[in-house]
């Protein structure tokens, strides 16, 4: 399996920039200020994909013989306002790999294009990166996706329910969720470096936690993955790291690297999941 990771104006390990605001409006320069996320036009034009395009047009229809098929990709995904979301999937087809194409549902201005995924392989895992500047608020949307193999046959259609949650900070960390990826980052500044505990509950179905400063995996219910993204699985065969319990979570802060403490949730995929976690500050 050959993994692609398309980069886009990556923060850290990879991050977004949000804010969280409500309503949309312009400055005197004609600079918008705020993106709704109820706002779909809007809020595509300002995505950015390294390589991609905003192009005009209806979204390419699936192909009803040939397609290749896109599975195992995150049905829904979270994250702090300001920080980090990728989004992975596998795909398999006959023919390569021409473009990935991926729209805000409900957007009528068109579609993102980008052919940075190029490739002749027939199978792996694609890794989608996309840049949302921070005047994006927090709310929710949904990305639509597909590929386009070589020999123009258009894949199947997925797409992931997006949630940009309020910042927070390690006074007042305190976040539940359910299955898929949940990226929460932990506004540090101000803050002297010491030991902070986080205290979690997966339930009974299992999920995986990791915990980040910056790059820098700190620990977490498994080993160290080695990337930003955990492993995903479904909740019926949960891989090493992902457990169904309670218990703490004790790493160091260093006020001298980054200001930010990044947890992602792995939440396991078709089985009802639920899982929550909140933090102490330094001490």
């Amino acid at each position: 399996m050959k993994k692609l990771i398309l980069t886009a104006s990556l923060l850290a390990f990879g991050t977004f920039m949000f804010t969280a605001q409500y309503g949309c409006k312009k400055s005197s320069s004609n600079t918008v200020d705020s993106v709704s996320c109820s706002d779909a036009n809007l809020l595509q034009s300002v995505l950015s994909i390294t390589g991609g395009v905003l192009k005009s047009g209806s979204f390419p229809t699936s192909s009803t013989s040939g397609a290749p098929v896109l599975s195992a990709y995150q049905s829904s995904a979270g994250l702090s306002a300001g920080h980090a979301l990728l989004l992975p999937f596998n795909y398999s087809s006959t023919a390569g790999i021409s473009k990935v194409i991926v729209q805000v549902e409900n957007a009528t201005n068109g579609y993102i294009e980008t052919s940075s995924y190029s490739s002749s392989g027939n199978s792996g895992v694609i890794v989608l990166n996309i840049s949302i500047p921070g005047r994006v608020k927090y709310g929710s949307f949904t990305l639509r996706y597909i590929i386009i193999d070589n020999s123009g046959n258009v894949s199947n259609v997925i797409s992931t329910e997006v949630v940009i949650n309020a910042p927070v900070t390690c006074a007042n960390a305190s976040v539940s969720g359910s299955e898929g990826l949940t990226f929460t980052t932990i506004d540090m500044t101000g803050k002297s470096s010491g030991t902070m505990t986080l205290t979690y509950d997966t339930y009974t179905v299992p999920d995986r936690i990791d915990v980040y400063q910056g790059s820098k995996w700190l620990t977490g219910t498994g080993t160290n993955p080695n990337s930003p993204i955990p492993p995903q699985c479904d909740c019926s065969t949960p891989l090493p790291g992902f457990i169904g319990a309670n218990g703490t979570l004790t790493f160091p802060y260093d006020a001298n690297l980054s200001k930010d403490i990044t947890v992602v949730v792995s939440g396991c995929l078709g089985g009802g999941t639920a899982w929550d976690w909140s933090t102490s500050c330094p001490h």
